[in-house]
């Protein structure tokens, strides 16, 4: 039963109850009568005015729902996604140039040293309106990672990046669960089998790396409340670290977007998702929060380490605006001033012209659909992720 027509009826009940009509009887000729009645009519009123404008309002809400369904545009994942996703993983290397290559150019023959990282959750790792895998979420990070732990002179260099991707559009953190853990744990037992790799520092049969996107979903389905929301990412959590091989391995959790400044969501429906993303957000932020405290209780070396961390992406309108210049050295007084961007640390080496990078806009970093990560915007979340992972490396 809707909230309004609860209320309508507790006021209902309280105005007609018997002990309010005796209360009226035994003070019939007072001043008093005459307040209560006038007080339970108003509320009475104001319960009518609340339940029309609840039916009023979820009518034009689920207008508007209907309307964004029937004009966004369905766009498909990459071959080979989703449960179909390569059993072996894909490979991001740097070839003799020193540039890094996919899965098409890697020369497989030769054993390398890798660095592995699996993605699961919904649509965006599914790869929802990329062409290829390469160019999808699961690629781009693959492609920051490799920037890093293939160059890194300090600690572990690795040749390559191997990654899994598992997702599938429309998943709630539940179904996440029940239908990708399952594929992250064979990933897993499959590399312990694997005796070919002659490997010996004890790392080659291991995850580095797992990244959760979850959440999305949950958001848009009205079934899903923030408790039991907060309850399905907890018990996702765990399902994890339920196989001892992942119960160490760092896990970047990804915070939901801001659904009140997505550009295809009109009023007021972007402000009920919104305000629905921002009570869903705070529960998976308390339940990534309990997940760190009982890794702190029970970490090994009683140093208070955690393996789990919670990633808020920042919104890209917001940090679109915070775009200035700095001085710089130079003959040409149009030299001296040079455009800054607060997203170019976070494009993973792409070279972009100064008029271009002036010019970047929402749709440089979503797909046609307006929604999912594409273009940039696939390359700015990866790096954001790889971004978390050291972090919590260096903790």
């Amino acid at each position: 039963m809707p909230t309004s027509r609860l209320f309508y009826n507790s006021l209902t009940k309280l105005s007609s109850s018997p002990a309010h009509r005796q209360r009226r009887l035994h003070h019939r000729h007072s001043k008093k009568t005459y307040l209560d009645e006038y007080i339970s009519n108003a509320a009475r009123k104001l319960a009518k005015l609340i339940l029309r404008a609840s039916i009023t309002t979820s009518a034009v809400l689920v207008i508007q729902l209907l309307y964004v369904v029937w004009r966004t545009p369905r766009l498909p994942p990459p071959p080979l996604s989703g449960v179909d996703f390569v059993r072996d993983g894909r490979i991001v290397a740097p070839n003799h140039d020193g540039e890094l290559v996919d899965d098409n150019f890697v020369n497989k023959e030769k054993k390398q040293k890798e660095f592995r990282i699996a993605l699961i959750g919904d649509s965006p790792v599914e790869g929802i309106g990329n062409t290829h895998h390469h160019l999808a979420l699961s690629g781009s990070t693959a492609k920051a990672f490799a920037q890093t732990v293939t160059t890194n002179d300090e600690g572990d260099c690795y040749d390559c990046v191997r990654y899994w991707s598992y997702g599938k559009s429309g998943l709630t953190a539940r179904e996440i669960q029940e239908e990708m853990v399952p594929y992250l744990h064979h990933v897993q037992d499959s590399l312990l089998q694997d005796d070919d790799d002659d490997d010996s520092d004890g790392k080659h049969t291991m995850i580095h790396a797992i990244v959760l996107l979850c959440g999305v979903n949950n958001v848009l389905d009205m079934n899903s409340t923030s408790s039991s929301f907060y309850s399905d990412v907890h018990s996702l959590i765990q399902s994890i670290r339920n196989n001892p091989h992942l119960s160490s391995t760092p896990l970047i959790v990804l915070g939901l977007p801001d659904f009140s400044k997505l550009p295809f969501l009109p009023w007021p429906l972007a402000f009920v998702l919104g305000y629905r993303g921002r009570m869903m957000q705070r529960m998976l932020e308390k339940a990534v929060r309990e997940v760190q405290l009982k890794e702190r209780e029970s970490s090994a070396n009683n140093d208070g380490t955690v393996r789990t961390v919670l990633k808020v992406i920042p919104d890209v309108q917001t940090v679109l605006e915070s775009i200035g210049y700095h001085r710089c050295d130079g003959d040409d007084v149009t030299l001296k001033m040079k455009l800054i961007h607060p997203l170019l640390k976070y494009l993973g080496g792409i070279q972009l012209a100064q008029d271009r990078i002036a010019a970047l806009g929402m749709t440089d970093f979503l797909c046609d659909d307006g929604f999912h990560p594409g273009r940039l915007g696939t390359v700015y979340v990866g790096n954001l992720i790889r971004e978390a992972y050291e972090e919590l490396m260096t903790q």
